[in-house]
C-alpha cells in the first residue's frame, strides 16, 4: 500500500513495503500430440524445483488442448494460455489453479501473444496459409473489445506474409512481430500503423522475440532443421547494427524462442531440438543447461512480462477553490481505487484520517481527485493523504 502525505507546504511520501519477494522463477510451456504432455512449467533460473503447474485435459475435462504458448504477468498474478487447438486464450493463476477462458473461437489459428498489464490488455497473432487470415488483435483481459490493429497482405499488398511471434514495448508505443513466411522481423506503432522492415533471416525462420526497451533493442530466434543456422540474433529498432549473438553447436539444436534477464545480463532460451532450456550470456558466448530432459517439446520460456509492482504515483498538483481541494497526479492504473484523506493533525492513525474523495480509475496514466467541501479555512492546519490500494 502506499500513502502521499500532502500539506499546504510541503509533500512527505512513505512507503510501506512487505518483505522482499523471491525472485520470479522462468515459465515455459511445453507442446505435443499427446494431450497430457501439454503443460505449464515453472522452475528456479538454476533448474531446480521444476514444477508442472498445469496439464490440459482436452474436451471432456478442463477443455484446454494445446499449449502453444504462454506469457506471465506478475503484477496481476496470471499466466495466460494460447491453445491453438481450440483457438482460445485461457489464464490460469501464477500456481496453475484458476483456469478461466479468456475468449474462445477466435478466428484463424493464435500463435503468441504479449501483455500490457498496467492497462490489462493482451496483444496476439494469428497465423494461416491464407494471408490475409494473419493478424494482430487486441483484448482486454476480460475478452471484451477484440480488435484486429493490422493485417497481413502479403508480397503485393504490405509486404507481411506470416504473424508467428510478437512482442511490445509501450514505453516507447511500439510492436515486433517475427514474420515465418518472409523470414523478417517487423516493427509497428501500437495502433497498428508505421510498418518497417528490420531484418531479415538467413536460411532459418524467426520465431521467437524478446526487448530491451531501454536500449531499443529488438533480440530474435531463427529456426532450421540445419543446426548452425540455429540463431539468436539482435537488431536495432531502427533497423541497424544487426548482429548474431549466438549459434547452436554441441548440445544446442533448435533455437525455438527467448527472453531476457537483463538486469543479470542473460538470455533464457528454449530448444524444440533438444527439449531444453539453456542460459546464454546477453554479449553472447556458450550455453550452459538449465534444465533438460523435457517431457515434451519446450515452447515459450518467460522470465516475466512487464513489471511486477505498479509504479507509485506522484502529485504534480494541488489546488484549491473555495472549499473545494483538487490533487492532479501520475502513474495511476486502471482499476485502481484512489481514496483522498484528511487530518488536521498528523500524527493520527490512518484509521482515523477522514476520507473526503474517491476515485477509482478507467485507464491507466494521469488522473485528478477532487474533494468536494474537503477543505476549511477555519482549521489552523490541515493535512492531506493519498492512499492507492
Amino acid at each position: 500500500m502506499l500513502h502521499l502525505r500532502l500539506t499546504l507546504g510541503c509533500l512527505l511520501v512513505c512507503l510501506f513495503a512487505g518483505h522482499a519477494a523471491p525472485p520470479p522463477p522462468l515459465y515455459y510451456n511445453t507442446s505435443s500430440a499427446t494431450l497430457p504432455l501439454n503443460t505449464l512449467d515453472a522452475a528456479a533460473t538454476n533448474g531446480s524445483g521444476n514444477t508442472v503447474l498445469f496439464t490440459a485435459t482436452g474436451v471432456d475435462f478442463n477443455k484446454v488442448n494445446r499449449c502453444t504458448a504462454v506469457a506471465v504477468d506478475g503484477l496481476n498474478g496470471k499466466l495466460f494460455l494460447i491453445d491453438i487447438a481450440a483457438s482460445a486464450i485461457w489464464s490460469v493463476n501464477l500456481d496453475g489453479s484458476g483456469l478461466a477462458l479468456i475468449k474462445g473461437g477466435l478466428t484463424n489459428y493464435p500463435t503468441d501473444l504479449a501483455l500490457d498489464v498496467l492497462n490489462q490488455k493482451i496483444y496476439y497473432t494469428t497465423s494461416s496459409s491464407i494471408t490475409n487470415n494473419n493478424t494482430i488483435q487486441r483484448m482486454d483481459y476480460t475478452g471484451n473489445n477484440n480488435t484486429t490493429l493490422f493485417t497481413a497482405t502479403g508480397s503485393s499488398g504490405n509486404g507481411v506474409s506470416r504473424c508467428t511471434a510478437i512482442a511490445i514495448d509501450l514505453a516507447n508505443s511500439k510492436m515486433f512481430i517475427a514474420d515465418a513466411g518472409t523470414q523478417k522481423i517487423w516493427s509497428l506503432s501500437l495502433a497498428g500503423t508505421g510498418l518497417t522492415a528490420l531484418a531479415t533471416a538467413t536460411n532459418a525462420i524467426p520465431t521467437g522475440l524478446a526487448l530491451d526497451t531501454a536500449n531499443q533493442q529488438v533480440y530474435f530466434t531463427v529456426s532450421s532443421p540445419v543446426q548452425s543456422s540455429n540463431l539468436i540474433q539482435r537488431v536495432n529498432y531502427n533497423g541497424s547494427g544487426l548482429i548474431t549473438r549466438f549459434t547452436a553447436s554441441g548440445s544446442v539444436q533448435r533455437c525455438t524462442a527467448l527472453d531476457l534477464d537483463l538486469a543479470h545480463t542473460t538470455i533464457y532460451l528454449s530448444d524444440a531440438g533438444a527439449s531444453t532450456l539453456w542460459r546464454i550470456p546477453l554479449s553472447g558466448g556458450s550455453a550452459t543447461s538449465v534444465l533438460g530432459g523435457l517431457t515434451a517439446t519446450a515452447k515459450k520460456v518467460r522470465w516475466f512480462s512487464g513489471p511486477n509492482s505498479r509504479p507509485s504515483p506522484g502529485i504534480n498538483g494541488f489546488f484549491l477553490a473555495g472549499t473545494n481541494a483538487t490533487i492532479n497526479a501520475t502513474n495511476g492504473y486502471i482499476g485502481g481505487t484512489y481514496y483522498l484523506l484528511t487530518s488536521t493533525n498528523l500524527a493520527k492513525p490512518f484509521s482515523q484520517w477522514t476520507p473526503v474523495g474517491t476515485n477509482v480509475l478507467g485507464a491507466s496514466g494521469n488522473f485528478s481527485l477532487t474533494a468536494t467541501n474537503g477543505y476549511s479555512s477555519k482549521v489552523p492546519q490541515q493535512f492531506f493523504l493519498l492512499r492507492v490500494q
